[in-house]
């Protein structure tokens, strides 16, 4: 059997205010009775606007988000290892599978593969468009931080 609301709220608080501002309060809830409510939800919009309360919705949000940005550079990194991995490898399939001579297969060096392959990718301006995106990222990322610790 599923507790009623009222059954749910065991803890009672005494709250001294003004006439004045219990007069704003009753009009603001409409009714005496939905008073309590408003100060429930007063009290709750509090609570979860403290970043330093564990479980607070802005507690999860900074926790969310930072560990996001780490899965993110983690994502990262594993990305570039397996970008040289597969310079390496198209270096050794091209050496061991196409006849050249010495000259040219200097040239099919892991190393050069990767130049080769950044210097495509900087004339489409990927590049660039993603160092603008993460540069505009961290910049949100730490405004939010800030506001979060000054919150």
């Amino acid at each position: 059997m599923a507790k009623s609301s009222s059954a749910l709220k065991n803890k009672f608080v005494t709250v001294r205010m003004t006439e004045a501002m219990y007069a704003n309060l009753k009009r603001l809830a409409g009714s005496e009775r939905a008073v309590g409510e408003e100060i429930r939800a007063a009290i709750r919009q509090y609570i979860d606007d403290r970043g330093e309360i564990t479980g607070s919705r802005r507690y999860f949000t900074g926790r969310f988000r930072d560990e996001v940005r780490d899965v993110k550079r983690l994502l990262s990194w594993h990305l570039t290892l397996i970008t040289i991995m597969l310079a390496e490898v198209a270096s050794i399939l091209i050496l061991n599978l196409i006849e050249m001579d010495e000259a040219t297969s200097g040239s099919f060096t892991p190393g050069n593969i990767l130049k080769i392959a950044e210097e495509r990718l900087v004339e489409s301006g990927w590049r660039v468009g993603l160092r603008v995106t993460a540069a505009i990222e961290d910049a949100e990322l730490e405004g939010q931080r800030q506001q979060d610790l000054a919150g």
